[in-house]
């Protein structure tokens, strides 16, 4: 099975963050002592946390999608990465086939606009809700306290960077032109969830001329 040319890329990535997410939680003798309840004192890790688990859920849904189309076990990728993120993401991406296997059909729950719509809403009123009433001063001594929890915030820019080539890849199928799709990646780039959650309400369906191979390949 073809695997993507860059799946090297991928696999490098997750090492260097699997050991970014050990050095951050191991016991450094100069760190000062833990304190969880901070987290919860804290307006900006309160938006972060949020706003990561807003993000995850259209990015669940697009690599749903692709992997049933790549003939990939997606249980295996998506459910941990709700709890590990990008580790889980860059292995679906670096074990994951150059090109679609099969054409399956977009999951009904996926279609629902209604659904990221509300998401959409949701992104702007946590922002509006906790932004104001944060500061980067109080989230750099919350983070110091919980160091841990660091590795969440380049969690958070490396899953909307790879998130692009899914969206990409979601465009191609629904026949997207060129420029709209350029329009898109940026946006989502810039917006992250907000963005996201906008495509997923308004893209079209699959393209009638869409065609993928159908070699046939063992799952993944």
């Amino acid at each position: 099975m073809r695997r993507s040319p860059i799946a090297w890329l991928y696999w490098l990535l997750f090492v260097v963050c699997l050991l970014l997410v050990i050095a951050l939680n191991l016991p450094w003798p100069s760190l000062p002592p833990q304190d969880p309840s901070a987290l919860l004192r804290d307006n900006w890790f309160l938006w972060g946390f949020n706003y990561f688990g807003i993000l995850l859920m259209p990015l669940a849904g697009l690599v749903i999608d692709d992997a049933l189309r790549r003939k990939m076990r997606w249980p295996f990728y998506v459910v941990p990465m709700f709890v590990v993120g990008i580790l889980a993401l860059s292995v679906y991406m670096a074990r994951r086939p150059a090109g679609d296997l099969t054409k399956r059909e977009t999951p009904r729950l996926l279609e629902l606009r209604w659904l990221w719509w509300i998401l959409c809403a949701a992104v702007i009123l946590i922002g509006a809700f906790f932004l104001p009433r944060g500061s980067l001063p109080e989230l750099v001594d919350t983070m110091s306290r919980n160091l841990g929890l660091a590795f969440m915030w380049l969690d958070i820019a490396l899953n909307q960077i790879v998130v692009l080539p899914l969206a990409q890849a979601d465009m191609q199928r629904r026949g997207v032109a060129a420029q709209a799709q350029t329009y898109w990646l940026i946006a989502i780039l810039l917006t992250g969830p907000l963005g996201l959650c906008a495509y997923m309400a308004t893209r079209p369906g699959v393209a009638a001329g869409f065609r993928t191979p159908t070699a046939q390949t063992e799952p993944a």
